[in-house]
């Protein structure tokens, strides 16, 4: 590193996040690193009234403007329910070929709806066809 030291200015302050180590691949940070911050954990999103508002600023954009607000369109609304059926079904029913259940969540959502805006905006398909290809 350098060997000239940078000083601290009084009112820094340092925030991270990580999700937990619940996926493949992931590891818990080390104690040494772990032990220097606060941790607080946040249960996942599922109330569907809170989720329609995220939908909706990942949608922002190329959500149908009709006056009302954004997360009361019927494509945020339709779109938060499939999500929500989709993590049902993978707890309950859904496996591939090796017994394996998938895992819907928020990142799931997320991707999808970023993947979906970029659909539209980019190669002008529909909405409803964007959300489609961004949730397969």
């Amino acid at each position: 590193g350098d060997a000239t030291a940078v000083k601290r200015h009084p009112n820094f302050r340092l925030f991270a996040a990580m999700n937990p180590a619940t996926d493949t691949g992931k590891k818990d940070l080390p104690s040494s690193i772990r032990c220097r911050f606060s941790e607080l954990y946040v249960e996942e999103l599922l109330d569907p009234i809170e989720l329609r508002i995220v939908a909706a600023r990942y949608l922002d954009g190329v959500l149908p403007s009709d006056g009302g607000l954004p997360e009361h369109t019927a494509i945020v609304i339709t779109t938060v329910e499939l999500y929500l059926k989709c993590r049902v079904l993978g707890e309950t029913t859904l496996s591939d070929g090796n017994g394996h259940k998938p895992r819907y969540t928020m990142r799931t959502l997320s991707r999808a709806l970023v993947a979906a805006r970029s659909l539209v905006l980019q190669q002008r398909i529909s909405l409803a066809r964007a959300i489609f290809e961004g949730f397969q």
